[in-house]
């Protein structure tokens, strides 16, 4: 259920962490699906992790100095491996190794530094042989031959593949998987305490076997009726969750951007292709125009530590946040496309508009369509005052014209600079189709 912390929170962290650290291909469980490894070799990663540098507390620190409200964390990906001591007989690291539970610090840690906390959950489970079963068609003496080899699974679990559909024995396979998704979405949200967030991934099920997304919304629901749940559940989620691409136009409702620092979600060790902090903080700035949050990624090594280059950029985002406290957190939706050259967003009053200038070069920028007398304007953090000036239009006939302000080049920020723009009274914007003026 939509809350409105949601809304409030602007800008969360993601973690990808598990086995798939160990490897360092970079794809997560992806080399299991794409045939660059045997689910074997694959799981063989298990020995190899270590957690020993492991430190939530200074994890969820990090998070909140870098303006963070909420932080999610991977409890099982798609290779159907556990962050937290199942007792359903899955894979699971607290279960095969020395590390512990990984799921009940995290959250703790959180909670004590006043974040929420959000939960991933992969639907499927590429380890589950059942499912598999069903996805693919094939038996179960099938699925565990083809475990020990390179297989591409992503050519077999597509409908056309799937061969027995109608065996009733599949319906059996389905439900004992569902169980199981069932008893692990138990675990991680009646043994933790309230979770604010679960964060469910990829669900690939056939027209027979679907996940009862409805019926799960309740389930979930029914441990904390303020769990709030994103989009990947068919229509039953409670806000939309691009990936890895910001809209050109904002989606309805609530929504969340989750973008990685690099090309990778999980840590990779080769990795070198990292974004900018000029980029992020822009990306993050499209976001607050138009209304969304942004959940940036991270990808912690197998041991637990955060990439140097990763914490410099949570770090470059929280000290631009800190510098524009005011245009990040209590905003909204700003002014409509092609009314401006830069985002924007309002206060929630609607009494003043936030510019996001993102380029430094620029010795002045415009605002089309306010019909409102300016107040004042000025560039947060310096508080250095800008001056103003209205350029053509028709008063006597509703038509504002464009407002132009300039930029004191001097006092612009090296990446994203705010200009505040204060109004008198709430925005009144014209409709942007303009008058045509007969001087007859």
């Amino acid at each position: 259920m939509m809350q409105p912390w949601f809304d409030e929170a602007k800008f969360g962290v993601f973690i990808h962490w598990g086995i798939y650290a160990v490897g360092r291909r970079g794809g997560e469980s992806w080399p299991i699906a794409h045939g660059q490894c045997s689910h074997d070799e694959y799981m063989e990663q298990m020995k190899g992790f270590s957690a020993s540098k492991y430190r939530p507390q200074e994890w969820a620190q990090l998070f909140r100095e870098c303006g963070a409200k909420y932080a999610v964390l991977t409890t099982k990906h798609h290779d159907g491996v556990t962050l937290w001591p199942t007792k359903t007989g899955a894979p699971s690291i607290p279960n095969e190794t020395n590390c512990g539970d990984l799921v009940g610090p995290f959250l703790d840690a959180l909670r004590g530094e006043g974040l929420k906390a959000g939960l991933y959950f992969s639907h499927t489970d590429w380890s589950h042989v059942d499912h598999m079963s069903v996805l693919t068609g094939l038996d179960e003496e099938e699925i565990l031959e083809l475990q020990k080899n390179k297989t591409v699974w992503r050519e077999l679990w597509t409908k056309g593949k799937t061969q027995k559909e109608s065996d009733e024995s599949f319906t059996e396979k389905w439900e004992r998987f569902l169980k199981l998704h069932r008893a692990q979405q138990s675990e991680i949200l009646g043994e933790y305490g309230e979770v604010d967030l679960i964060w469910f991934d990829v669900h690939l099920g056939q027209d027979r076997f679907d996940y009862r997304f409805r019926e799960l919304r309740e389930f979930i629901h029914g441990f904390n009726p303020k769990t709030v749940i994103n989009s990947r559940m068919d229509g039953h989620g409670d806000y939309e969750t691009p990936e890895q691409f910001i809209p050109v136009y904002p989606p309805k409702g609530p929504w969340e951007l989750c973008m990685t620092t690099n090309a990778t979600w999980s840590y990779n060790g080769e990795e070198k292709d990292y974004k900018t902090s000029f980029e992020v903080i822009t990306m993050l700035c499209e976001c607050l125009g138009m209304g969304g949050n942004m959940l940036l990624n991270i990808g912690p090594d197998e041991d637990g530590v955060i990439p140097d280059e990763q914490v410099a950029i949570l770090r470059s985002v929280g000290d631009w946040i800190q510098r524009h406290e005011e245009a990040v957190y209590k905003t909204r939706r700003g002014l409509p496309h092609g009314f401006a050259y830069h985002h924007s967003s309002l206060n929630l009053e609607g009494d003043v508009v936030y510019l996001y200038v993102a380029h430094v070069s620029v010795e002045s920028t415009s605002i089309k369509g306010i019909k409102n007398k300016i107040r004042r304007t000025s560039l947060l953090g310096s508080g250095v005052e800008c001056s103003h000036k209205r350029i053509g239009g028709a008063p006597w006939l509703g038509v504002p014209g464009t407002l132009w302000i300039d930029l004191p080049r001097e006092a612009l920020e090296k990446e994203v600079s705010v200009l505040k723009v204060e109004l008198e009274g709430k925005l009144d914007l014209t409709d942007g189709e303009g008058v045509e003026i007969d001087m007859n």
